[in-house]
């Protein structure tokens, strides 16, 4: 087990209450138990886990689809441009009938956004168990599928950083949508088009549609947090006394780690950095960066996808991604 160490009281540093409350805080506030090992390589669904595994495999088995429209996603952005520098009906026209292409992979990450959400509340309600330790170790190919789910949400928004423009030409085809209600090839009407309008806004989507789903899951079951923490550190467990050999695997810990970490700082009120987190804060970020340091962007996703590192996070943390 891991446990919060109490701070030094030595030398009166303390009044006396305060540091009863410190020695509290060492008793309750423990990282939950991260000697659990996960078998990622050959997880297979049990009679347990069937039914909600089949759900979740469904949305999963588009993952692939939906990360190559990212990875593949152009714009529109000559064509756009001369629409807004040389306004005509024939210039407009163009670009939106180029736009169309583009709203169609748009319409289909954000569709799928809203999926992932639905089966990350399958997964949540049935990892989120009292006895957390025992329900991860019970549940392999559950686990294996919260990974999946993990490393794609930190893969995807990582890419999305990458195509800035995907947000212009969305903004770009609701300003032209009303000069073509009628066009034949049109598919995201105005109404649709306003419900998507702040998933395009956002610069990391998909984590952001796993916190909300995940919120919802915490406001009925207080054992969620705490799961999402014992993930982290599992995975955590996992690399550190190299429980696997083969780098992919190793790899997807490592995402699976750090989507964990951003996740928990989303929905928690006081993140991931704070001493009272169920997370080992410190020892992950340590780890990626020495045995990872060829994949910077995960220590850079726990830096720029959480929401508390910029104004809660301790000076001596923020010190390691120095």
């Amino acid at each position: 087990f891991i446990r919060c160490s109490a701070s030094s009281f030595a030398g009166g540093g303390f009044p006396p209450f305060r540091a009863m409350g410190q020695v509290f805080a060492s008793l309750f506030n423990k990282k939950p138990a991260c000697d659990i090992y996960v078998d990622i390589e050959n997880a297979q669904p049990s009679e347990r886990e069937a039914k909600t595994y089949g759900e979740v495999k469904k949305v999963l088995v588009d993952n692939e689809k939906v990360m190559k429209l990212i990875v593949d996603y152009k714009g529109c952005q000559k064509l756009c441009q001369q629409a807004m520098q040389e306004p005509s009906p024939e210039t407009e026209l163009a670009a939106f009938e180029g736009l169309l292409k583009t709203i169609d992979s748009i319409q289909k990450i954000h569709l799928h956004s809203k999926a992932l959400g639905d089966a990350a509340k399958l997964l949540l309600q049935a990892l989120g168990r009292d006895d957390t330790k025992q329900t991860l170790e019970d549940q392999e190919a559950l686990v294996k599928q919260f990974g999946d789910m993990l490393v794609f949400v930190v893969d995807f928004d990582q890419k999305r950083l990458e195509c800035p423009q995907l947000s212009n030409d969305f903004a770009f085809y609701r300003r032209l949508l009303p000069k073509f209600p009628k066009h034949p090839d049109l598919k995201v009407k105005a109404e649709e088009a306003s419900s998507m309008a702040l998933f395009t806004a956002k610069s990391f989507p998909m984590i952001s549609a796993l916190s909300s789903a995940t919120s919802e899951c915490m406001d009925s079951n207080d054992q969620v947090l705490p799961m999402i923490g014992t993930m982290a550190n599992a995975c955590y467990n996992m690399l550190s006394k190299k429980s696997f050999e083969k780098g992919e695997t190793n790899l997807f810990l490592a995402k699976a780690m750090t989507g964990a970490i951003v996740l928990y700082d989303n929905v928690s009120d006081s993140g991931v950095f704070v001493r009272s987190s169920h997370v080992q804060i410190k020892d992950a970020i340590k780890l990626l960066k020495k045995d990872f340091s060829e994949n910077p962007y995960l220590l850079n996703a726990i830096r720029y996808f959480t929401k508390h590192f910029r104004n809660d996070c301790p000076s001596n943390i923020q010190a390691l991604f120095d």
